[in-house]
């Protein structure tokens, strides 16, 4: 795909579900119940010609300790998708965090020991079968496959489900205000060397004393971290909430607004620490945020004015905090690395949903300042009208170059994975 994109219409049908201003495929016709990671991670081998997924249980429902998983990876040149893994480290939205490393040799993913209910990081080699081991867990590698960054998946169940591993609940930390031994972990994939880059209680050097006093009541967990696309910075977020003793969980779900968030930035030699996003922005209702395509600073879903979301940027100091045009706030908003093309979905209780139940893959011309639906996607999943866990989230992200966009859907009656071409808008 570097050099020329592969004939998908080969191997692969084409999405007619809807009408669509680019040619879309499904990537995973024979294989059902599938996702991709996330909005900021491209599935695709670092060659183009792999697509990673993970599979979800038949049934949806609650992920129990050691349930295990299948990832598969279709190979786009032939069309063939075959299981590679068999993991237990994983959760309903990001799946088991599938991530690539160097090559198409390196596929990394969250397993979980349950012999001593441990995650570990697995380096799988999904062509020959060999792999390793390493400590800790995976959230994000780096842009330049070497580096895997991730908070403790183990506690991040506490706030909210479906983004890290599943352990017996009293083998889940309890942090009562900050802690010195959790925090942000770096490990180096070539070397296995694993190490607290920042602790959460270290992030109180970038918070006023108010803060510092309202961790000191709550129970403070390290959740979302991201590498910004040149590497040379981190984003974590740290989320809080009155101390119920350890007994809580999920808390998004059942004391929403109870739950506050920071979000700060670092370089990866834990020097530079900012605060970006404070909780009394993200008290307005917000969510989603992600790095500029050029890594100056973050966009966010978030009601800045009270009046409704908006798509808006932000400084790495959280200066400059503004709109993004007159735009909408929805789903999980990312930019074509032009500056111009932006793209993000759609949730279905958002006022862009159809009477059909369709949401629109909303596109966004930042020159011109307009938007239009790329196509619609249905995503209502048969666990969604009973637990907000077990929804599907398209999480478009923009893939091989910027030539691809990759997205969740459901197609034929389940969870599945597309690609729409996106070659038109390159050179615009």
């Amino acid at each position: 795909m570097k050099n020329e994109m592969i004939d998908f219409d080969r191997n692969f049908p084409r999405y007619e579900d809807y009408p669509s201003e680019v040619p879309i495929w499904c990537l995973t016709p024979e294989t059902p119940r599938v996702i991709h990671r996330f909005f900021d991670t491209s599935p695709l081998s670092p060659s183009g010609r792999y697509l990673a997924v993970f599979q979800l249980p038949e049934k949806d429902d609650f992920p129990r300790p050691g349930d295990r998983c299948g990832i598969f990876v279709v190979d786009l040149e032939t069309g063939t998708e075959k299981q590679v893994w068999e993991t237990a480290g994983w959760e309903f939205q990001l799946g088991a965090n599938l991530n690539w490393g160097r090559s198409d040799h390196e596929l990394i993913f969250n397993d979980v020991d349950t012999s001593l209910w441990e995650p570990h990081t697995v380096v799988l080699d999904p062509l020959s079968g060999s792999h390793r081991k390493l400590p800790g867990s995976v959230y994000h590698v780096s842009p330049d496959g070497r580096t895997i960054a991730s908070a403790n998946l183990t506690a991040m169940r506490r706030t909210q489900g479906g983004y890290g591993v599943v352990v017996p609940d009293e083998r889940v930390p309890y942090y009562h205000g900050t802690t010195p031994d959790d925090g942000v972990w770096l490990t180096d994939i070539a070397t296995g060397e694993h190490r607290l880059l920042i602790s959460i209680r270290d992030a109180e050097a970038a918070v006023s004393a108010k803060r510092k006093r309202e961790y000191a009541d709550s129970e403070v967990y390290a959740f979302h971290t991201k590498w910004s696309p040149k590497g040379d910075r981190l984003m974590f977020s740290l989320r809080f909430f009155p101390d119920e003793g350890g007994h809580r969980f999920r808390a998004m779900n059942f004391w929403a607004e109870k739950l506050r968030y920071d979000v700060f930035s670092l370089k990866p030699d834990g020097s530079d620490l900012q605060l970006a996003i404070p909780a009394e922005e993200w008290d307005k209702l917000g969510h989603h945020t992600n790095w500029r395509n050029d890594g100056s600073g973050f966009t966010m879903n978030l009601n800045l004015f009270r009046q409704g979301m908006r798509i808006c940027q932000c400084d790495l100091d959280g200066g400059n905090l503004k709109p993004i045009g007159d735009f909408v706030g929805s789903g999980h908003p990312s930019f074509h690395r032009n500056g111009r093309w932006g793209v993000t979905d759609c949730y279905r209780f958002e006022n862009f949903t159809a009477p059909d139940g369709s949401v629109p893959l909303r596109f966004f011309d930042l020159k011109e300042m307009t938007e239009r639906a790329l196509t619609r996607l249905q995503t209502r999943t048969e666990g969604d009208c009973r637990e907000v866990d077990f929804r599907l989230d398209p999480h478009p992200v923009w893939c091989d170059d910027f030539n691809l966009l990759i997205f969740n859907a459901i197609w034929h009656g389940s969870r599945r994975v597309l690609a729409a071409d996106m070659r038109k808008f390159q050179s615009c």
